[in-house]
């Protein structure tokens, strides 16, 4: 997994952005889960001076000779 956080700032407030690549979604929901306390009940240390917002995912298929290869999703 890569994760870059990026500031932002708008009229609604300021904070950061982050986002991640991965192979899967299983390394995000470690971390997420791991960020939460969910595993040891220690929340990150980013949570001392800020709170989530809004998440979200998204998928993008992999592509094999010049197209979509949907083949992981088994249909």
């Amino acid at each position: 997994m890569v994760r870059r956080s990026v500031p932002r700032a708008d009229k609604g407030g300021e904070g950061l952005m982050f986002v991640a690549f991965g192979q899967s979604l299983d390394a995000f929901e470690a971390q997420l889960r791991r960020m939460a306390g969910q595993e040891d009940g220690i929340l990150d240390g980013l949570f001392r001076f800020s709170h989530p917002v809004s998440g979200s995912y998204f998928w993008c298929p992999p592509v094999k000779d010049g197209k979509l290869d949907i083949s992981v999703l088994e249909i």
